[in-house]
């Protein structure tokens, strides 16, 4: 499991290194480009969402002003726990890139300073695949209706049970009620 630590905690910082980049009025396009590309490298291909930054940013005094605002709120996600799986029931899309059964639920906190309490937002699944450790798929935890969301419907390409817990480490609890109670269920 501390391999896949590592590799989220990688990441994390990745992300958040892009996010501020991406709205730093100070720094190029092309060294956000790069940025995005070494941030798109922790996914799996077949699911891969690209990030870059639109060119619209700055394009006036207001988004300019937005894109400052943007910039002071990023922070980087705090990683709650990892849990470990095996024999996970996967789309077929998603089964073909697996080397393994076991795929492992990271559970991290927002990109930005909302003001809430420090809460569930993302459960990036990693997993060996023939591209390496990746991040097969992700979640996201609803702020008004509490709940993990599918982050797309394309059903070939999503985890649809994670399989058989076999291990958890919890490394930060969250603050937020319904993430706390989640986060202690286990």
């Amino acid at each position: 499991m501390e391999e896949v630590k590592n590799f989220i905690k990688n990441f994390i910082d990745n992300e958040f290194k892009f996010n501020t980049y991406r709205y730093d009025i100070n720094i190029e396009d092309a060294i956000c480009q790069e940025q995005a590309e070494k941030l798109d490298s922790f996914f799996l291909s077949a699911n891969l969402s690209k990030h870059g930054r639109t060119g619209r940013e700055f394009q006036n005094d207001i988004k300019k002003q937005f894109a400052i605002d943007n910039y002071k709120r990023q922070i980087p996600r705090t990683l709650f726990q990892i849990q470990q799986y095996k024999n996970p029931k996967l789309g077929e899309g998603l089964q073909r890139w697996l080397v393994n059964d076991e795929l492992f639920a990271c559970y991290t906190s927002y990109t930005e300073n909302t003001g809430r309490e420090l809460g569930y937002n993302k459960l990036f699944y990693v997993a060996e695949t023939n591209e390496g450790l990746k991040i097969i798929y992700d979640l996201t935890f609803g702020v008004k209706d509490p709940g993990w969301r599918h982050s797309h419907d394309l059903k070939i390409n999503q985890v649809k049970d994670p399989g058989k817990l076999i291990a958890v480490e919890k490394y930060h609890a969250p603050e937020q009620a319904n993430s706390l109670a989640d986060y202690n269920a286990e």
